[in-house]
């Protein structure tokens, strides 16, 4: 191996010191771009991946223990009434079965102020909790049907909730506007995410939306439709539960361009059912 050096080589010595001048400034300017991309990321959240953070809205994780569920039978409705606090927690499960149910509002015998459906593959898995804003000095009715067939019975409990507002969980949080004729915003939760919590607000305007959490393509765990004359009275909060591993939550404005809506999206952990000792696969419950 022959070994020049630059004393006994002018024109290798003006090559090393062009390459040293080189390696220099390639080294300022990775230097530069590297402060620039640390500046930039700390001042903006990542859209690619939201972490869990524990549960803070006002969502009672025991409901199921402290109000007793109603089973309501396929093709059936039953109504709640007689609330003494401004809202109320709606939450819906099954035994391994799925759910489609459709919730309202009643203010009066033919107005609905605010309804929503729900459909969801496994009831024991995708467990609805959702809060209902009532509107102050009326009486109200909470009415729940269940849209499935007659195999398909879920269990409901209706109570009302002292908690504070929804609004009031997400102080600091900064909402994401969803403008109207289908625009859709998309969210991608971590794999440490157990649920995610959604409030989607007005300023009183009506809204119609939808959401749907995705464990793959065309692969909805859960869809909720809401539809409500006034999102700023009645705005709707909800959390659902994420399958194991990454999914995709996906909040759809469904009105036109002139009705665009806030959204307040949380990734947490929490509202874990109790562990069942028996799970049916298949067939009837006695």
């Amino acid at each position: 191996m022959v070994k020049i050096s630059a004393a006994s080589n002018p024109a290798a010595a003006t090559m090393m010191k062009s390459l040293g001048a080189s390696a220099i400034l390639l080294a300022a300017t990775t230097s530069s771009c590297n402060a620039f991309l640390s500046t930039t990321t700390t001042n903006r959240p990542s859209s690619s991946s939201l972490a869990a953070t524990p549960i803070l809205g006002p969502i009672n994780e025991d409901i199921f223990s402290t109000t007793p569920p109603l089973r309501i039978e396929g093709n059936s409705l039953k109504t709640w009434s007689g609330f003494q606090s401004d809202r109320v927690q709606v939450s819906i499960k099954s035994m391994g079965r799925p759910v489609e149910a459709s919730v309202e509002l009643w203010q009066t015998p033919s107005y609905i102020p605010t309804k929503f459906t729900v459909e969801c593959e496994d009831g024991s898995e995708n467990i609805v909790h959702s809060l209902i804003e009532l509107p102050p000095g009326y009486p109200v009715t909470i009415a729940v049907y269940n849209t499935e067939g007659q195999e398909f019975p879920m269990e409901v409990s209706v109570s009302d909730s002292n908690s504070g507002s929804a609004l009031d969980s997400f102080a600091g949080w900064t909402p994401i506007l969803v403008q109207g004729d289908g625009t859709v915003k998309a969210f991608n939760l971590a794999d440490d995410v157990e649920h995610v919590e959604i409030l989607l607000t007005t300023q009183t305007r009506n809204m119609k939306a939808y959401i749907e959490i995705l464990k793959g393509p065309n692969d909805d765990n859960e869809i909720i439709e809401v539809d409500t004359d006034n999102a700023y009275l009645h705005p709707f909060y909800t959390v659902i539960q994420a399958a194991e591993g990454c999914n995709t939550l996906r909040i759809k404005n469904e009105n036109s361009v002139e009705f665009p809506f806030e959204a307040y999206v949380r990734p947490c952990e929490g509202v874990v059912e109790e562990e069942r000792q028996q799970f049916n696969y298949g067939g009837p419950y006695f």
